[in-house]
Parts: C-alpha cells; sequence; structure tokens
C-alpha cells in the first residue's frame, strides 16, 4: 500500500481539483488517496459552502479513497498553522508515501530552497522580518524583502511573484513541516489546472462569488460527474447575512485582546471604535497594511468560537494532533479503513477504531471548538447535519460488499464511557 496525500478544502470541488487528483494518480505509483478537508469553517474564517461530509462525498466521487477533517481551530488559522495541521495529520498515517499540492509557480527546487532557509535560518529571518514590518510593509512585501536577503542568487522578480502566489505560499509551509519532521513523505507538485478554452485558473474563490452575485454557471467550472450531486448540496449553503450577523455580533462581545487568537492592539481597537453594524463594514479596510480582510475574519470567528492563543499553541508543542474524524471513505477500501483506524498518534474518530484519543485538554479543547462550530453552522443554514462519516458506493462497484458502519462518530470526551 502507497498512500498519496492531499490537504483541501474543496469549496466547492472544481475541475481544478478533478485535474489535481488525476494528476496525483498519474505522477506517483500510489494505490490511494487520502485528503486532509477543512471542516465546516475555512482558512478565510469563512463558512463553507457546503457541509463537510458532502464535500467529502464529492472527492470520493472524483477519485479520492477517503477523506478526514483537519480540526476547525487549525483549519481557520493562518498559512503556517493550516500546513503544520495538514502534515502532521498526513505524517501519521500509514503508507503515506507522497504529499500532492497545487502551485501558481511549479518549481520545486526554488519551493525547497524558501522552506529550508525558513528553518536553517529562522532568526535571522525573523529578525529581519521584523524590521521590514517595522518600516510599514506588509507582511507578503516584508517576507519577499526577508528571502530575497537570506536567498541573494535567486532572482527578486520570481521571489517576489512566488510568495505573492497564496498556493505557493501554502506549498512552502508544507514543506517547511515535512523538514522539521523529518518527514518520508515526498512532496509533488502540480502546477494549476488552467481552463485552456478560457485561458484562466479555475478558482474556488471565484466560483463562490460569483454563486453569491447570482450569476454562476456551474456547469462551466464543476466536474460533470458529481455535478447533480453538488448543486443539490449547495442549496443548503449557509445564509450569509445569518453568519455574519451572528459573527459580528460575538466578535463584538467576545474578542479579548488578551486571549483571542492572532488578535493584535489595532484590531482589537479597530472592533471598538468602528461598532461596525455590517459585516462588509467590519471588512472593508484593514487598520493598516500590516493585515489583511483574512486576518480580520480570522480573528472574528475565532472571538466567536473561542479559539484562543493557548489553542493553537498546542500545535507547536507537539508533533502530531490528538485526534482526527473520518468524513468519508469509498464502501470498498476495506483494507484502507483497516489502516486508517489502527492510527496511534492521530486516531481517526470513527466506530471500529482501535485505538482511541488521549483525553487531555489539548483533545477537550479542539473538540469543544469543533462542536461551537458545528452548532453555528447549522444555525447559520437553519438545518441540522449528521455527523457520521459517508461511505460512498461508486456505480462501478454497486455489487460489492461495502463497509457496513451507519452509527455515528464517538465522542470520547467523558473519560467515563
Amino acid at each position: 500500500m502507497k498512500i498519496a496525500v492531499i490537504v483541501a478544502e474543496f469549496n466547492p470541488l472544481h475541475k481544478g481539483h478533478e485535474y489535481l487528483i488525476q494528476q496525483t494518480r498519474a505522477l506517483t505509483d500510489c494505490t490511494h488517496i487520502v485528503v486532509v478537508q477543512t471542516g465546516n469553517f475555512t482558512q478565510r474564517g469563512e463558512p463553507a459552502i457546503i457541509e463537510k461530509h458532502l464535500r467529502a462525498e464529492s472527492a470520493v466521487l472524483c477519485g479520492v479513497d477517503a477523506v478526514l477533517e483537519m480540526p476547525t481551530a487549525f483549519a481557520t488559522s493562518n498559512a503556517e498553522v493550516y500546513a503544520k495541521a495538514g502534515i502532521q495529520i498526513a505524517n501519521t498515517i500509514p503508507h503515506a508515501s507522497y504529499l500532492v499540492f497545487g502551485v501558481e509557480d511549479n518549481n520545486m527546487a526554488i519551493l525547497k530552497q524558501i522552506a529550508y532557509v525558513k528553518i536553517k535560518q529562522s532568526r535571522e529571518y525573523d529578525k529581519y522580518l521584523k524590521i521590514h514590518l517595522k518600516a510599514g510593509l506588509s507582511d507578503t512585501a516584508a517576507q519577499c524583502e526577508v528571502i530575497k536577503k537570506l536567498l541573494p542568487k535567486i532572482s527578486p522578480a520570481i521571489i517576489t511573484r512566488i510568495l505573492n502566489g497564496p498556493n505557493n505560499i501554502l506549498a512552502i509551509e508544507y514543506l517547511r513541516e515535512l523538514y522539521r519532521l523529518h518527514s518520508t513523505i515526498q512532496p509533488i507538485s502540480v502546477a494549476r489546472f488552467k481552463d485552456k478554452a478560457k485561458q484562466t485558473n479555475t478558482s474556488a474563490l471565484a466560483i463562490r462569488d460569483a454563486y453569491y452575485a447570482n450569476n454562476m454557471t456551474f456547469e462551466d467550472h464543476i466536474p460533470s460527474q458529481v455535478l447533480p450531486f453538488i448543486m443539490e448540496s449547495i442549496e443548503k449553503h449557509p445564509i450569509k447575512d445569518m453568519f455574519e450577523s451572528t459573527i459580528l455580533f460575538n466578535a463584538l462581545n467576545e474578542l479579548d485582546v488578551k486571549q483571542t487568537y492572532n488578535v493584535t492592539p489595532d484590531i482589537a481597537n479597530m472592533f471598538r471604535s468602528r461598532r461596525p453594524i455590517t459585516y462588509q463594514q467590519l471588512t472593508a479596510t484593514a487598520p493598516n497594511a500590516h493585515y489583511s480582510t483574512k486576518q480580520v475574519k480570522r480573528v472574528a470567528l475565532h472571538a466567536t468560537l473561542g479559539v484562543t492563543e493557548k489553542d493553537i499553541n498546542f500545535i507547536h508543542q507537539f508533533n502530531h494532533l490528538p485526534y482526527t474524524n473520518l468524513l468519508a471513505i469509498r464502501s470498498d477500501a476495506h483494507d484502507l479503513f483497516s489502516e486508517l483506524t489502527s492510527i496511534r498518534q492521530t486516531p481517526v474518530i470513527v466506530h471500529g477504531n482501535r485505538n482511541r484519543p488521549i483525553i487531555n485538554k489539548y483533545y477537550i479543547r479542539l473538540r469543544q471548538i469543533d462542536q461551537r462550530a458545528h452548532s453555528l453552522y447549522e444555525i447559520a443554514c437553519k438545518q441540522k447535519f449528521a455527523q457520521s462519516p459517508r461511505y460512498v458506493i461508486l456505480p462501478e462497484n454497486a455489487d460489492i460488499e461495502p463497509i457496513i458502519n451507519d452509527t455515528p462518530a464517538e465522542d470520547f470526551t467523558n473519560t467515563e464511557n
């Protein structure tokens, strides 16, 4: 068994994601593909346009073998934390041999150099970064200047281009965590899918924006085999006004400059001084060039979910997560199910697993945040969602005996059970 891992959001799954899955099969000798997916809230601090189990099921229908969930606290954090969580889960999967990810610039050599220098020269990197930030540069611009200084042999124009690509940034963070863990997983990059007819990259953000603006033609962007499924699923998407009003109210009342993760005095002051009455007012402008709209949204969400600095610091103290959830799996993948339920370091919470998670402060806090996120998502969608994994029967496997597991995932928080 050789497993290739993809870390993704699939929000929603589009033809670019389908291409990445196809390239994973083509570029590796993997026997299975396992995705580490975000839950009902994404790295932008927004609710997913489709519920997490439905997104996972669409991934299986497009060629993935199983989908695991990244805990909400990390899935809604910055690129470094998001990447660390994804890699720490991947690194504990038995037979994980490859990590495959999409990039804007398919130059693995330079991506590796940048990742390596951020580890080996971390003190210099941090020192120079602070200097440039104090000089008034944005975070991206400051990083560019630091990497140019630490890697003078690489063209400054190339460094600028690479560090302005969001997928490139994630790739660098994946590589950095693989280096830090001394992982044997082999990284493989894939250039982003480009629509040959329109000469444009398929973007989940563009799809979401077009959908919310009521000018979306899904047929042009969604794989045909999951198009009916996604069209039906997307009708259950969160009601934006309700979500944003709930987040805004909680952010204004629960934001704690000493506790809430990634909040700064500037951002806290922005909340208090502006007292915005709409989400658009909140995110219209950042307090200064150091902060992006995404960061402001994440702070608001973290204040609502109660995500603190201590919660996120757990990921820097350990080399693996206390658990992950199974969202979906091929119904005929008996061998893969057996391997996933045998994981010890990051147990998969599902009935039939052979290793239960350790009930400690780390586990309890992450589970509490997950549950708050689940409740908030249901309220925004005005409906309840089942929390049990999807066992997906593919059309060509209709006669194969499936995994039988209709019970919901266990909650081990109560140590008396």
